[in-house]
Formats: C-alpha cells, structure tokens, sequence
C-alpha cells in the first residue's frame, strides 16, 4: 500500500510540474526532500490532479495524445497547440533544393563578443563569468515583404535536415554556433522562428536522439518536459555583494507538456538569398535583452508557487513573456 501511495504521489506531481512546464536548476534539490515539500505545498493542485491520474497514466505513457492538464499562466509568444503532430527524428524536407543561408550565433554583451568562461565586463566594472548557456531554436520561417512566410528546413553543414528539425546552441561547442537553413533565392525582410521545441516534442517521456537526449543538459524534470533556454553563470560584483543588479546568476526558461507554449521570436533585416552559392549572415544574440527581460519587473505569481518559486524559474517565466518586446536576436546589415 506504501509503494502504491509512493507511486501516485510521484505521478501526481510529475503531472503538476509538466502541466506549469517551467524547470528547476537544482536536480539534487528535487529529490526526496524537495519534492515532499513540494507537494505539501500545494496539496490542493495535487488533490485536483489526482482524479485525472487514471485517465492521463496513458497520455504520460503515449504523451502525443494528450490535450490539456489545465495549466495557467502567460502563454505571450506561444502559437496554437499542435495537437496530432509529431515529433519525428528524421523529419520530411520541405524542399530537396535551395540556398544554404548561414546564421552566426553570436552572443554579445554591452555590444561585445559574450566570451564563455570568461569575465565580460559590464560598464560599472562588474563582470560576469558564463558557465553554462544553451537554448533550442526551430520552426524557421524567411519572411517576404508581403508579410508571407516561408518555412525553411533546419539543416547540418552538409544540407540534411537536422534530427527532429531542431538546432541546439550550446555555447561550449563551436560547432553548434551556426544555425543553417535551406532557402528559396528570393529577397526577404527577416525572419521568425521559435526559441524552443515543438509540443509533440517536449511532451515525449522517452529517450530522444540528440538533440534532445539527456545529454544535452536541457532536460529536468523528465516527466516534464525539456528547457527551451539554460543560462547558468557567476557575477563578480564591484562591492561586497553577491549580486549584480538586473543580472539573474541563473535563467531557466521552459514551456508546457499541456499546451503550446515555445515563444517565437521574429527578426527583421534584409535578406537577399541567391539562387547559387551559400550566404553567410550574423545573428547576435543580446545578453542585455536576455538579462533584462529575466528580470523584469513582472507578474508571474500564477506559476511561481511549489516547485517552480525558484529563483531560476522565475527568472525564465519572466524572460519568456518577455521576448516578444525585445528585440534578443539581431540581424547583421
């Protein structure tokens, strides 16, 4: 009867985390102690879910068929739920011709390179040291001057469509500092696509392909879903203090496994693809945006409560329902 008892418990608040979808840096402090006052605290959210236990063990179990688990909050950025997609590791292309248009990842800091592992000094003379910084990008659209987009394929170095049609950034790693898509030649006005993975994608419970196996550190709860965006870095204050103020230490930026929630993101500049030969192009990505819409001064108490008042979720719901306002990605003239 214990074990039994154990097992809902457990279930229960799997299904509680993965219904508000945000993430916790703290894996160890997500065991035993952790979780059990967790789930103290909002004993009313896990009675509320007890009763759809039975019915959802099947959706966790084949999680493409679930539909909604009730989760509040913000959902700014978010698109329509995909209900019935799926979350294929070799995805159809779109088009088996095209430009390969190169986008530099480059992430800056008060309008220089964000070097990682290293102190990068902010204008009062802090600095902050990055150790771990890392995000999710799919779904790319170029956007004609009409308006009109036109989805483009996620692709290697070679031209093949990238497992699951997704690019993770990891700012260890050189070689995933280029995002590639397979463009149609034509003369754009930007770009959109979305700052994490796809629902049918993140509701998976399975092991996953990199890149998004558990090796790629974006994964926390497993039940719960994958982190769309993971900064994690030490801040080097110029006074006696262990802060720097509007610089978070650590962001954990996640979405749903209930409901559509990968915020996009959209780029303007000019883009002129042509019809031969490979176009290269910066895409910087702004630590101050990131940095400011983290710690915004903004309302998400419908999702900080139980397991996700850390500050690092926080942090990240904060930055989620941000982004649209600011302009985190910018295209090179």
């Amino acid at each position: 009867m214990q074990w039994r008892l154990s097992a809902v418990l457990s279930l229960s608040t799997a299904l509680w985390v993965g219904a508000w979808g945000c993430s916790s840096v703290h894996e160890a402090a997500a065991g035993a102690g952790g979780a059990a006052g967790a789930v103290g605290g909002i004993t009313g959210a896990v009675g509320g879910i007890a009763g759809a236990v039975g019915g959802t063990a099947g959706a966790i179990a084949n999680p493409a068929g679930a539909s909604s688990l009730g989760g509040a909050g913000g959902a700014t950025g978010g698109s329509p739920s995909a209900t019935g997609s799926t979350c294929a590791e070799h995805p159809s292309p779109q088009r088996s011709q095209g430009t390969l248009l190169s986008l530099s990842l480059m992430p800056v800091l008060s309008g220089k390179p964000f070097v990682f592992g290293q102190p990068n000094a902010l204008v009062d003379g802090s600095s902050v040291i990055p150790t771990n910084f890392r995000f999710y990008l799919s779904a790319v659209q170029l956007l004609r001057s009409s308006g009109e987009p036109v989805p483009v394929d996620v692709v290697t170095a070679t031209g093949e469509p990238e497992p699951y049609g997704v690019h993770l950034f990891n700012a260890e790693d050189d070689d995933s500092s280029t995002l590639r898509v397979l463009a149609p030649a034509g003369d754009y006005t930007g770009l959109v696509f979305s700052l994490g993975i796809k629902l049918a994608c993140n509701q998976q419970t399975a092991s996953l392909g990199e890149p998004l196996s558990n090796t790629s550190q974006m994964t926390w709860p497993h039940a719960g879903g994958f982190l769309f965006l993971r900064y994690e870095g030490r801040n080097n204050p110029t006074q006696a203090s262990t802060s720097i103020a509007g610089v978070p230490t650590m962001i954990h930026m996640g979405g749903s496994i209930a409901e559509e929630r990968v915020p996009r993101v959209t780029v303007s500049g000019a883009l002129s693809v042509p019809v031969s030969g490979p176009l290269e192009k910066q895409l910087s990505v702004s630590m101050d945006e990131i940095f400011g819409g983290a710690s915004a001064d903004i309302d998400v108490s419908d999702v900080a409560v139980g397991l996700f008042s850390s500050p690092e979720a926080i942090a990240g719901e904060r930055l989620r329902r941000e982004l649209e306002k600011r302009h985190v990605f910018v295209l090179a003239p």
